[in-house]
């Protein structure tokens, strides 16, 4: 089961990736424990907005952008935290769950793209500049 739940993390950690791939949080201690991915998407969402320089007129697609992504993350987690209280199972039923998840993963992956579109479409040449750089280290 612990295996299970690491590669779950891992593969969670890649729906935030696109925007967030190999950036360390200022201040967040490295350790065993895993702080709360909806706290640290935020914190990534607002440097990353910060960096854009979004500006009045681009808010909305932003807006939209980011709850899609706190949702994403805050759904991710949910279903990290409910795995970790089922019982056990055998092979079969473990593989069927884990297929079951990658699914909804990949749905929620897809519902976050036409906000991603909306925000890029909205971006300036040196904003899709940035963004372009954010989403070339994507890990999946």
């Amino acid at each position: 089961m612990r295996k299970i739940m690491i590669l779950a993390a891992l593969f969670g950690a890649s729906l935030i990736a696109p925007v967030y791939a190999d950036q360390a949080v200022p201040g967040e201690a490295m350790s065993h424990t895993h702080p709360d991915p909806v706290v640290t998407v935020n914190k990534r969402l607002a440097r990353f907005k910060e960096e854009l320089k979004i500006t009045s007129d681009q808010e909305s697609a932003w807006n939209a952008y980011a709850e899609k992504t706190r949702n994403n993350v805050k759904d991710i987690r949910d279903q990290m935290q409910a795995a970790m209280r089922d019982t056990a199972e055998t092979a079969p039923e473990r593989f069927d769950r884990h297929i079951e998840l990658m699914k909804k993963r990949l749905a929620s992956f897809e519902n976050m793209d036409d906000a991603l579109k909306g925000l890029y479409a909205a971006l300036t040449p040196e904003q899709k500049t940035i963004a372009d750089r954010h989403f070339s280290r994507m890990h999946h």
